[in-house]
């Protein structure tokens, strides 16, 4: 007679655990997923970071070495008297192109898409929870 009981128990509730089980493990798998997906979107974005400094480093380098022979050559090449005017006129425009490269940079900086297949697949599980809670409220 026990015998009959226990499996009785065991009916529904064998039948809830096995639902959460199954709850758990799609949850964990959600969650596993999202973040390889964040996993691997970061690195991209790392290494896209990482390829961006080097390029900067180099054209800087470059174009500053390139930059202070040709003003040598400019300023040795006209008369003394004209030299300062020369050297701040120079100075003055290399400084506005700077200034304009640091804002082109900012820009480029500010429309990073680190994440975004991240966010826009928590968005969509959201979304369907959401969905699937008013289906059970209904």
């Amino acid at each position: 007679m026990t015998m009959n009981t226990s499996k009785s128990r065991q009916g529904p509730s064998k039948t809830i655990i096995e639902i959460g089980q199954k709850i758990i493990t799609k949850m964990i798998n959600i969650v596993e997923t999202r973040l390889c997906l964040a996993i691997l979107e970061i690195e991209e974005e790392k290494s896209k970071i990482i390829k961006i400094l080097l390029m900067l480093g180099f054209i800087f380098l470059f174009a500053a070495l390139g930059f202070v022979c040709l003003l040598m050559a400019v300023v040795w090449s006209l008369n003394p008297k004209f030299r300062i005017i020369t050297i701040t006129i120079l100075s003055v425009i290399l400084l506005s192109i700077s200034f304009l490269l640091v804002l082109w940079v900012l820009k480029k900086l500010r429309s990073s898409t680190l994440l975004q297949y991240t966010r826009k697949e928590l968005k969509t599980d959201s979304a369907i929870m959401n969905n699937k809670e008013d289906q059970y409220n209904e």
